[in-house]
Parts: C-alpha cells; structure tokens; sequence
C-alpha cells in the first residue's frame, strides 16, 4: 500500500506539472489545478498526521481525473462494422443494374453532345484567326477597332497606385505599391475527421463485412470553425479568437456565404477549401483589386481580374513583413512570427485546437498578358473598379455566316486570355491544342462510363455467382471483358455517327475513298477467285504420225 501511495503522489507531481496545458476542448484547465493545489495546500499545513487520508483521497481523485481524462485522449481510433447478407448485397445489385441501363442510355448522348460541341469550339477558334485584328502596338488603341475582335500583347501595370486592405483593426501598416490584388487569409487549426475502410467477403455466399475505422487529424482550414465530430463526442473544436477576428474585420461585402459543397471524405482541409472555393469577401477574409489596372491603352476591371485566376492570380507573394503590425490593441493573441504572419501560436510551440494564422498575400504588377477579346469603350468609374482610360475588353457574341450569308449561326463568346507574349498564331494553336486535350478527355470518361454502365448491368449476376468462391472471380472476370467488348463497340459506333452528322463533307470524302479501296479490292479477289475455280483442260495429244518419223525408201542407183 506505501508502494501504491508513493505511486499515486508521484502521477499526482506528474500530472500537475502538465496540467496547465490545453485539455480536449482546446481551453485551460487552471480552475480545476488551482482547486486541487488548494486542497493540497491545506493539507500540507497539517502539522499532524491525524489528516493523511484528505491528501490520499485528493491525490486519488485528481488521479482518476487526470487517467480519465488521458484515456478519452488515446482513443483516437473508431471502429464501426457493417455487415451485408447475400439478400442484402441482391438488393444493392438491383439498384446498380438501374443505375448501369441509365448510363448506357446517358452515356452516348454525351458523346453526340462532346462531338457537337468540338466542331463548334473549332468553328470559334478558326473565326478568332480570320476575323482578329492584330493591334501592334497596345498603348495606343484606335477608334476605329471598337467593336472588333482584337489581339494585343502588353505588360499588366497599375502605374504608381498604391493598394490597401479595407480598413480596420487586421489591415496591413500602410498601403502596398505595384500590387495588382492583395488578399488576406485567415485560417484555424481544427480536427477533422478521417476513415478507412476495410471488406472481407465471406467464403461461402455474396455476403460481406465492412469495417470503417475513423481517426481525428488537425490541420488548417481556412473555411472557419468545423462542427462538432460525429464519432467523437468526446472531442470537440475549439473556436479560439476567431468570432474577435470577424468583429475585427467588420461587415462582409457578400451578402451570404456560398452553399458548402458534399466533397469525398478524406480530402486535405486546404485542397476541400480550393475545391468549395473559399469566399475572399467573407469575414474574416479579406480581397482588394486595383482600380489602375491596364494593360497598355486598354483597362482591366476588377471583374476580369478576380475571374481569370490562371493569368491574374497565379503568383501569389508574401506581403513584407515590415508592412505587417507587430501587434493588434484589441487582439493581444495575436503576434507576428517570422514568417510576416499574424498567429496566435507561441514561437517554438507546435498549434493547438483553435489557434489561428492570418496570412498576407500579393500579386505584383509587371508580368505579360495576351488577348483575343473585343474592343470596348470604357465608362471610366474608378468607384466601381473601372480604370480612367478610353478603351476596356469585353467578350464578344459571334455569329458564323454560311451559305453566302443566307444562314447565321451562333458560335457563342470569344474570349482567350493568357500569360505570358503570344502572337496570334500562338494562341490559335494553343487552344485548338487545348481543346483537342479536353475532347479526348471527354471521350475517354464517356467510355469509363459506358462501360461501367454495362458492367452495373451485368451485376446481379455477378452477385450470384459470387456465392460460390471459385466462380465468382471467373464469372466477375468474364463479364467486365463482355462489358469492355460491347462498351467499346457501343463508343466507336456513337462516335463514328456523331461525326458523320457534325462533318458530313469530311465523312462522304473519306467514305468515298474507303469505298473505292473496298471496291477494288473485292473486284480483284473476285478475279482471282473465278481464275480459281476456272477448269483445266485436259493436254491434247498430237496425232502418232505427226510424232514418229516418216520413213523413206532407199532407192538405189
């Protein structure tokens, strides 16, 4: 019992020392140490030995907290098993077969409609390369352009502008020159919850058991606080500052938030923020744009910018650090780390649940841009976003003229940005090589998916050959290369049909000439043919007389 006693004091030294550090909530639990040093405390003052159980009771209590409390902290795992009887997984094939014949009956319309679509997309970009008109020079636009479809190279610039976060507690020390966009992101480290899965079929029979084991994993998300975790009650996310940061950064501009997107499970909190597309304007965020943006004689309004990420916003910089406070007044969390980052975690800690990081980040000016859009006048409106400058772009609605212009039809809207110098020729073939890469992409999920429609179709058989171990593999085997086969077929006939109908003068050429090989080549086996059939004739002798030699009689003299 000393032992045991001994033991107990010395957790009890052990988790007193450690206690001070965040709990499971993400909150400190200084309340509850400075009780139990109390207790110890007046304990201690004793000066008898007639209270030694008050200690041992107060050492074992605190224990038994703390041993629960660290349990409820390894269990990080959860595992839940499902299982699905041979009934269960017919009923599951059913529902697959539904699904398959509604993706064999999708399936091919998609392919007519992605064949559609490439010829119109061709039909645009060769009217971009006969009806543009080249701008050699894009400081200075003329009037007689306007309206018309344009190309133009130049530098993106804002000149000598000056670009601030709006104002407030959060924004940045002064006002950044040669920034083209300066945003800033909050983020908080919260847990989230991920799973694997695991199946076992069983040996005899379709039946199957799936176990999901979910585990806790904290990262940064900047999508705000998460809620709380389902198969971790125990668990809970902290808020942290981040309700302080909102009040701090004052109203959004946006009027709500976008609806969140059901993403796959497992996915990165930041690749799940790029995906549901973060809203900048929301508070705590924060985004600017420039007002002077122009390339050359032409203005650039906040609009295109925000829209063309892949040419405006694909460098992004960190903000000097001598532009970012050292501290906030009304957020005394908050310090600068060395990085040029305002966290609330301490320099050499690892971020607990909670803490929070706001990052400040720019595009500078100065890099090259082509275009292919049309030439607009410009209402210059500095308030909206709108440069002081004569000339913007626009997209521009073609209408393709055929049968000598008896016939119109609508291409759609031209509008081809790009970074980087490229002339006309350049970007042509750049999106016809583009646009080629997403046909082919197209057509090869269309075939994914027509096969697994035929795949889903053929399922309930699959599940009732599973019953048995051996023909369940063979069958499943045999009936994906069926699918593979009729899938294949299926594709190759749509599309050979969908490009008969959108390129029928390309098609009848080249069926012209398949038929005329086919012809010859049918026309000279045939030949070949009859001279096979054709009898032989029997070998004519020649008459005996004609063969033996005629003999003369010797005259004598």
């Amino acid at each position: 019992m000393a032992v045991l006693r001994s033991i107990k004091l010395t957790l009890l030294l052990a988790a007193l020392a450690v206690a001070g550090t965040a709990g499971e909530s993400g909150e400190i639990r200084s309340n509850h140490i400075r009780s139990k040093l109390q207790v110890i405390d007046d304990v201690g003052t004793s000066t008898s030995s007639s209270r030694p159980k008050s200690l041992i009771d107060a050492a074992e209590e605190f224990i038994d907290f703390e041993a629960d409390l660290l349990k409820r902290r390894l269990q990080k795992t959860v595992d839940t098993t499902e299982r699905c009887n041979t009934w269960c997984k017919l009923k599951q094939s059913l529902g697959l077969t539904i699904i398959g014949l509604l993706l064999i009956c999708v399936s091919p319309c998609l392919m007519w409609k992605n064949e559609g679509r490439h010829v119109k997309e061709l039909r645009r970009i060769d009217f971009c390369k006969n009806k543009a008109v080249v701008i050699d020079n894009s400081e200075f636009p003329t009037d007689e352009d306007t309206g018309e479809l344009v190309h133009f190279v130049g530098q993106v610039s804002v000149d000598d502008d000056a670009l601030d976060l709006k104002s407030g507690a959060l924004n940045i020390s002064s006002p950044l020159t040669k920034a083209l966009v300066i945003k800033r992101t909050c983020s908080i480290y919260q847990k989230f919850e991920q799973s694997a899965q695991q199946t076992k079929n069983d040996m005899i029979g379709a039946g199957q058991t799936t176990t999901t084991t979910f585990s806790i994993k904290e990262d940064w998300t900047p999508m705000g606080p998460r809620g709380p975790l389902e198969h971790f009650p125990n668990d809970s996310n902290s808020r942290g500052i981040w309700d302080e940061l909102v009040s701090e950064a004052g109203p959004s501009d946006a009027a709500a938030a976008p609806t969140a997107l059901n993403l796959p499970p497992n996915l990165p909190p930041e690749m799940a923020a790029l995906l549901q597309q973060v809203d900048l304007n929301q508070s705590p965020h924060c985004v600017s744009v420039s007002k002077s943006a122009h390339v050359g004689g032409f203005g650039l309004s906040s609009d295109i910018i925000m829209t063309e990420n892949a040419v405006f916003q694909s460098n992004w910089m960190q903000v000097p650090a001598e532009l970012i406070p050292d501290h906030i007044e009304s957020l005394p969390e908050l310090r600068k780390d060395r990085y040029g980052n305002l966290t609330t975690v301490e320099e050499g800690d690892q971020p607990s649940n909670g803490d929070v990081m706001i990052k400040f980040e720019y595009i500078a000016d100065g890099f090259d841009a082509s275009f292919i859009v049309q030439q607009v006048l410009l209402d210059a409106d500095p308030e909206a976003g709108v440069p002081e400058l004569k000339f913007g772009v626009d997209k521009q609605n073609v209408h393709d003229e055929k049968c000598c212009g008896k016939i119109t039809d609508d291409l759609g809207v031209i509008w081809m940005v790009r970074a980087g110098r490229h002339d006309l020729k350049e970007m042509i073939s750049m999106a016809k090589e583009d646009e080629k890469n997403i046909t082919k992409i197209l057509r090869i999920l269309c075939w994914i998916l027509l096969v697994a429609g035929w795949m889903m179709l053929f399922s309930i058989f699959t599940t009732l050959l599973s019953t048995l171990p051996l023909l369940g593999a063979l069958g499943g085997a045999a009936f994906f290369i069926v699918s593979l086969i009729v899938g294949t077929v299926c594709c190759c006939a749509v599309t050979a049909v969908a490009y008969f109908r959108y390129r029928p003068l390309i098609t009848s050429i080249i069926l012209a000439i398949a038929g005329g090989i086919a012809g010859i080549i049918i026309w000279r086996l045939d030949d070949a043919n009859e001279a096979s059939i054709q009898p032989t004739m029997a070998p004519v002798f020649a008459p005996k007389f004609l063969m033996e030699p005629e003999e003369l009689p010797l005259e004598s003299y």
